[in-house]
């Protein structure tokens, strides 16, 4: 046997895996080693190479062949990966230019000859059409703007004019129903759709998967993917803007190859960074990216004109195309009771004196993360900080509650606190949940802490029969599902981490009263648009009430919050993408995790209010 080079790749595999005849000398051996790495365990005869590193780092091979007379053979799938990633160059340069549109009245002949039934809105139609002018594309439309129903009528398109067959969803549970439901409203007869659970059932043609479960259900989902003409979609894309530094990215990146179309759906897609768009563009265009995107972009003008370079291979519609009537936001604000603001007060005398020891620690944005997460607790709920160990343990506060002892120990009342006062957001979250029942009003509760949610479900609220969910909750769907149709429901305790996406409520429910908020502006205004988005009728009003303590740290998120909404708010409005900040998703899981979304201006906010500056 001569000088041979075998490639080999498994479809729906990671790695590609190179492997060298006796004769092929070690000075083009090394500079394989050298342009695709080695992982040590074989390297004199075998290297195993991530798909992505292979196809990046391709320029030099044919080169060095021809210096070294070493031949290739292509064994699998490899061949087609290289193919494949021409095809993408190729299709990228083509999107990028100048080029007729898919004509709109044909477009919706296609589909509505088919299975599609919904009527389209001029925007939606507007945005089909863009996408299905282009190879992959993103729809980068605001919340509520319906992604859903236009990815289904893009699929309708390509299932008719270029064969593709099934359609593999990557989104957050929280969205599943939203993609079950609209295929029954936009499809008929509407597709065999299915939640990923660890097997496919045969005939399957719309699959659903959250972020998690990809890591354990790879091999099967990319089998299904290879199997026949596939389209992929990542719903809610931001969730995978870590790329290869996380699983979820690192996931997604690798099944794209195997999809024969590709899009991504996200409402806030404007990163904070430019490189938060990297992995959206790489998942999209494999390999391409670094061609999208400047190494580095230091100022706005810099990103609106990265904007204007990738504006063909987006469509987006803003919030006032949605002409929606302007929910009423209302500030509620109220002082502390006497025990609670003694506990507060106290609280940050403690964090004043501990951050006054080390001029570090004011500047230590996990030191502060921590002292902010308290600090919530105490403005809305002092028992937090000593309750039980686990987060859905309720308190039980008690009615009427004991007169406070004179000259009785600070701590020692902390820790009895149920026994002597409830917060004033409890008891103004039962009159307004109340007063909203008598009139038939269903209302939404939200609260970053699980057991503020158990609480109120369990003892203050347990009359008005209500539905919850939170990231610890098995039966999300049938608690949503009480919510909507059972009319002795009248409040949904919900959780922003574990529901601020993907869920309707527009028509159910107008009323939400936020708890607490975090510094989180992306994550409260996706929130915002459970009860505010695309179906409403013109006539309805939308209240949202926030509650906040006085002279706590409320005041300080209000005032941060109310800064980066308007901004925000300003930035949804505008077609292209301007830098702001992505709501942040740990991929280890909702249980538990409260997302504060801490910047610098809101430290300096928050050391200010404890007094270390």
């Amino acid at each position: 046997m001569g000088r041979m080079l075998t490639i080999e790749h498994s479809p729906g595999a990671i790695e590609v895996v190179a492997t060298r005849t006796a004769s092929v000398p070690d000075a083009f051996w090394l500079k394989l080693q050298s342009e695709w790495g080695t992982d040590g365990r074989r390297p004199r005869e075998s290297v195993d190479v991530g798909v992505s590193t292979f196809l990046e780092r391709l320029h030099w091979l044919p080169k060095f062949c021809r210096k070294y007379r070493v031949e290739l053979e292509w064994r699998g799938n490899a061949k087609n990966l290289v193919s494949g990633r021409q095809l993408v160059r190729r299709s990228l340069r083509e999107a990028l230019e100048p080029r007729d549109l898919v004509d709109s009245e044909e477009l919706l002949d296609t589909i509505t000859a088919q299975r599609y039934r919904r009527d389209l809105r001029p925007f939606q139609v507007r945005d089909l059409v863009s996408l299905a002018s282009i190879a992959h594309g993103a729809n980068f439309s605001v919340p509520g703007a319906g992604k859903t129903s236009v990815a289904y009528a893009l699929h309708e398109y390509l299932r008719s004019t270029q064969g593709i067959h099934q359609m593999l969803v990557v989104a957050p549970v929280s969205a599943f129903e939203s993609w079950e439901t609209e295929a029954i409203e936009c499809l008929v007869p509407s597709p065999a759709i299915q939640r990923f659970q660890g097997s496919i059932a045969s005939g399957t043609q719309v699959l659903l998967v959250s972020y998690q479960r990809l890591e354990s259900g790879y091999a099967q989902l990319a089998d299904w993917l290879a199997s026949r003409a596939s389209h992929m979609i990542l719903d809610e894309a931001h969730r995978m803007k870590r790329g290869w530094a996380g699983a979820w990215g690192r996931n997604c990146l690798n099944l794209a190859y195997l999809a024969t179309r590709r899009d991504i759906l996200t409402g806030t897609p404007a990163p904070q960074s430019l490189d938060d768009l990297y992995a959206l563009l790489e998942f999209l265009w494999p390999g391409s990216s670094n061609v999208l995107l400047p190494s580095e972009v230091t100022t706005a003008d810099e990103a609106s004109i990265v904007s204007n370079r990738i504006s063909p291979l987006y469509s987006r519609t803003t919030k006032s195309e949605l002409d929606l009537p302007a929910p009423q936001i209302h500030l509620h604000k109220q002082a502390l009771g006497t025990l609670h603001g003694e506990i507060y007060a106290a609280l940050l005398g403690i964090y004043r004196g501990s951050f006054g020891l080390s001029r570090r620690a004011q500047f230590d944005m996990r030191s502060l993360g921590a002292v902010t997460m308290y600090l919530l607790e105490a403005a809305t709920n002092p028992s937090l900080l000593v309750a039980g160990s686990h987060p859905s343990d309720p308190i039980s506060f008690r009615h009427p509650p004991l007169e406070i002892p004179i000259e009785a120990d600070l701590d020692e009342l902390l820790r009895s606190y149920p026994s002597y006062e409830m917060p004033w957001k409890f008891e103004y979250i039962k009159k307004t949940v109340g007063r909203n029942a008598s009139l038939g009003r269903k209302t939404l509760v939200w609260s970053n802490f699980v057991r503020n949610l158990e609480t109120l479900r369990q003892f203050e609220l347990s009359e008005f029969a209500p539905a919850i969910v939170h990231g610890g909750v098995i039966d999300r769907d049938a608690q949503i599902a009480k919510f909507r149709a059972d009319v002795d429901c009248s409040v949904l305790l919900a959780n922003p981490a574990a529901t601020s996406e993907g869920i309707s409520l527009h028509h159910e429910c107008h009323d939400a009263v936020y708890l607490e908020r975090t510094f989180n502006a992306g994550q409260y205004l996706q929130s915002l648009d459970r009860i505010h988005r695309l179906g409403l009728e013109p006539e309805t009003e939308t209240h949202i009430t926030v509650l906040c303590s006085d002279s706590t740290i409320d005041e300080v998120v209000d005032d941060r919050v109310r800064q980066k909404t308007e901004r925000l708010s300003l930035l949804l409005q505008d077609p292209g993408l301007i830098v702001m900040a992505l709501p942040a998703i740990p991929e280890e899981g909702l249980m538990g995790k409260v997302d504060l979304g801490l910047e610098d201006a809101d430290a300096i906010g928050l050391r200010a209010h404890i007094g270390i500056e």
